[in-house]
This record gives structure tokens, sequence and C-alpha cells, in this order.
């Protein structure tokens, strides 16, 4: 069963660069601990938020890869500069039926 993660962090209008510059650097740890981005858009009506979805192979995975996140030092350092800048955060788990 293939999962998906999908994350909608909405930033302060003056952090948008910000957001990008910390989202390339989550990018770099992704790929060292195999983490599969979809992908990453911004809200055409609302450039303040973005989106981006992420897969994981099933939820043992998914339980996996979020528990080496949570005990990477630049992970949890990155996590802390973007709650500073974030106003909204909504992640959702999509499954395939």
């Amino acid at each position: 069963m293939t999962l998906v993660m999908l994350y909608r962090t909405t930033v302060k209008p003056e952090a948008i660069e910000e957001l990008n510059v910390i989202r390339s650097k989550f990018s770099d740890i992704y790929i060292k601990l195999g983490i599969e981005v979809l992908g990453h858009w911004r809200n055409a009506e609302n450039p303040n938020e973005s989106v981006y979805m992420v897969r994981y192979e099933s939820e043992s995975d998914y339980q996996h890869k979020t528990k080496a996140l949570q005990e990477n030092e630049r992970y949890i350092h990155l996590t802390a500069k973007l709650n500073s800048i974030r106003t909204s955060f909504t992640p959702e788990k999509l499954v395939q039926p």
C-alpha cells in the first residue's frame, strides 16, 4: 500500500523567500533518508501557501522515516525555523483505495 502525505503550509507574507531557502535544506535531508518528494507547489491564489507531497511505501515506511527525521538535528533546527514563520500547517494522510 502506497501512502502519500500532503502538507499545506502558510507562512507570513514577508517570509516566502525564507520558506524557499528552508525547503531546499529540507530537500537535502529527505534525499539522504530516501524520502521521495513527489512535488512542491505554491498556491496560485494564495502565494503565502505552499503544498508538497511525499510518498512512502507503507505505513511502516512512513513511521520509520518520520522517526529518522525527528532524530535528525538539522531537521529539528529547520523545523524550528519553519515554525517561526508559519501561520498554519495541515498534514493529510492519503492512501490508495
